[in-house]
């Protein structure tokens, strides 16, 4: 699968492929700074998803409206009300944290437009968010029960002292746990540990 990122900020257009690259390794990422490039390269092998800067989606309007389901608009803050309704945004002003839990929550809500489900949400009528998926059958984790609970903790942000206090141990125990964690996933930071919870269905994308 190949992603397109289009977009005049070289920094911004890195640091989004970084992500990208992280939560999904195999996809091969591109990264263009005008239209024309963009095209060329469409031509020699379609992209799946676009993500595109508000300059670039002026300028190859006609292009991304047929893809309209398949592109991102990539906004500054404010910026986003220029965007027509039509295309989803992502807001690149943010942390490392953020971005990727924005990421996640495009990803289940085109999961869930594709299901047939376009007006899902996790807030429609007031609902409250459903329970986590359990992990499916046969799923290869590294992780044991308390660890996958623990690290259910960690990505909703909680201290390791209420994490202890809510399963029962120490908060030694808790640390442990983290390291051990840690270790199995070879993964350090809240966005990693974030991304692997999300993708073997630990913690909902809306939960975070």
């Amino acid at each position: 699968m190949r992603i397109a990122i289009i977009e005049e900020n070289t920094l911004a257009a890195i640091g989004l492929a970084g992500i990208i690259r992280q939560m999904m390794p195999a996809i091969d990422v591109c990264l263009f700074t005008e239209m024309a490039e963009l095209a060329q390269a469409e031509e020699e092998e379609p992209f799946h998803h676009f993500f595109v800067s508000t300059r670039a989606l002026t300028a190859g309007a006609s292009f991304f409206i047929a893809r309209g389901r398949h592109t991102i608009v990539l906004t500054h803050g404010a910026e986003v009300s220029s965007v027509p309704c039509d295309f989803p945004t992502l807001n690149v002003c943010q942390s490392e944290g953020q971005l990727t839990r924005a990421i996640l929550r495009l990803a289940e809500k085109s999961h869930a437009h594709a299901a047939g489900h376009p007006h899902a949400s996790p807030d429609h009528a007031g609902q409250r968010p459903a329970p986590p998926h359990p992990l499916p059958a046969g799923s290869q984790t590294p992780l044991t029960p308390r660890e996958t609970q623990v690290l259910r903790g960690v990505v909703l942000g909680q201290l390791n002292k209420e994490i202890a206090d809510s399963l029962g141990v120490s908060t030694a125990t808790i640390i442990s746990h983290r390291k051990n964690i840690t270790e199995k996933l070879h993964q350090k930071s809240v966005s990693g540990l974030t991304i692997y919870a999300v993708m073997h269905g630990i913690v909902r994308a809306e939960e975070i």
